[in-house]
């Protein structure tokens, strides 16, 4: 444990307040994993809090839940005042917070037991409810009844899938059976919130294993009615020897841990059951859908409140999934480059590597490995292609060549355009001027 989160909870125990390190950070120490985000639990009101740390204040956008950040030695900690929650309301929040003087009060107010332990700045562990067993053993229990902790918050149907995926654990028959039955509650729930905790999952080493839960659990139905289609969907082609959602699963293990692109990765085929078309022979085609993947995509994350920038780079992605077929000229590749752009050609090619890779029953992918490699050297060799306007040369260079406005300028740019792409050398202004003046006089 680190130091610097020791003397924190020294500096309290300086002050007569009582302070134990809790959370994730506290999972992560007892699992022999490094720590990171660190919470503490105190007796010390927010007010107390502030007084005690003046000077090492982040914000205090938590305060009314009794949480204040601080700022500590290079360590980010969020420190939160014990407390017990009254009833919930819409299976959301508490309808009253009542600070109180002790740990215990306060571990029970927690949703699973690996989450509902502390230990001081000596290192005695107070464990109520059996978390450390439940840690050794790889469960996902919840602190007390299980339905009770579901109906109090809903989203802690979508935490317990996160933590077993992320944490390789099992979770507890009990709660399976409660959220088999509560899943529903989870449409009560604030998109955002959700889009956090699905972020976690896909961000984990192997979403797969959530992906899978949730489907067990009927949650994928509740929170996306579209990927549901692709469990177990023959896709009736010999290139691909997996159901849609299992090579969807695939693809997303595979690719890198980037938000965009493991979520280009799941919804990539999302399409594919509303494009079927098979041919004489009895072999699937799905014309157009990663133009129409794209589209469902998108409104599939506008309904879970990400960012424009988030769904744009997700839509590119799948767009152009299927827009690359064996080895490409570098003429090619340069289009390639400037329609994706080259902040995205890379996670590009990690979405077309894994998505080969889950295909085919070879997974070959020497051409896009030959592919990427021309990528990289142009990008070397060729720096306006980095650039917003690649040619170095507009339409009052034109002009001032003496061509009058209209269509012409277009043609002649479009020319030009072509021109360098294939021979990127010949983008030079002095050159460029030089052919056009021979070509269209």
């Amino acid at each position: 444990m680190p130091k610097e989160i020791l003397e924190i909870l020294e500096i309290f125990k300086k002050f007569n307040h009582k302070a134990y390190l809790v959370g994730g950070a506290l999972r992560d120490y007892l699992l022999g994993k490094k720590p990171h985000d660190f919470d503490v639990a105190t007796d010390a009101t927010p007010d107390e809090v502030c007084i005690i740390f003046e000077g090492n204040i982040l914000h205090e956008a938590g305060r009314e839940f009794g949480t204040i950040a601080i700022e500590y030695k290079g360590y980010e900690v969020e420190i939160a005042t014990f407390r017990l929650e009254g009833l919930y309301r819409n299976h959301r929040k508490p309808k009253e917070l009542v600070f109180t003087k002790n740990i215990e009060d306060d571990l029970a107010r927690r949703d699973f037991t690996v989450n509902a332990m502390a230990m001081d700045m000596e290192g005695n562990l107070t464990d109520l409810y059996g978390g450390k067993e439940d840690l050794e053993n790889k469960i996902i229990r919840c602190v007390g009844d299980a339905q009770e902790r579901i109906e109090e918050d809903a989203l802690r149907i979508i935490r317990a899938v996160r933590f077993c995926g992320t944490l390789n654990f099992n979770m507890d028959d009990e709660l399976k059976i409660v959220i088999k039955e509560k899943g529903h509650l989870l449409k009560e729930i604030a998109k955002e919130r959700i889009q956090v905790e699905f972020n976690g999952i896909m961000l984990s080493d192997k979403p797969s294993a959530s992906l899978d839960l949730m489907e067990e659990l009927g949650l994928l139905e509740i929170l996306f009615q579209d990927l549901k289609r692709t469990v177990g969907y023959n896709q009736k082609t010999p290139y691909h020897i997996k159901t849609l959602f299992d090579h969807i699963k695939c693809v997303v293990d595979s690719t890198d841990k980037v938000l965009e692109v493991r979520l280009a990765a799941l919804f990539h085929d999302i399409a594919k059951p509303w494009t079927l078309c098979v041919d004489e022979s009895g072999v699937g085609h799905f014309f157009g859908h990663d133009e129409m993947g794209a589209d469902m995509a998108k409104n599939i994350l506008r309904e879970y409140k990400y960012s424009n920038k988030v769904i744009d780079k997700v839509i590119l992605l799948i767009s152009e999934h299927m827009k690359v077929s064996g080895k490409l000229t570098d003429k090619a590749l340069r289009r390639q480059i400037r329609r994706v752009g080259f902040e995205n050609i890379f996670d590009l090619y990690d979405l077309l590597m894994a998505d080969r890779a889950c295909t085919s029953i070879d997974g070959d992918i020497g051409d896009l490995e030959y592919n990427l490699s021309r990528v990289k050297q142009i990008l070397m060799e060729d720096k306006r292609v980095k650039e917003k306007n690649y040619l170095c040369i507009d339409g009052k260079d034109i002009i001032e060549l003496g061509f009058k406005e209209g269509k012409i300028i277009g043609e002649i740019l479009k020319y030009a355009n072509e021109l360098t792409l294939d021979n990127p050398k010949l983008n030079e202004k002095e050159i460029l001027l030089d052919i056009i003046n021979r070509e269209f006089r």
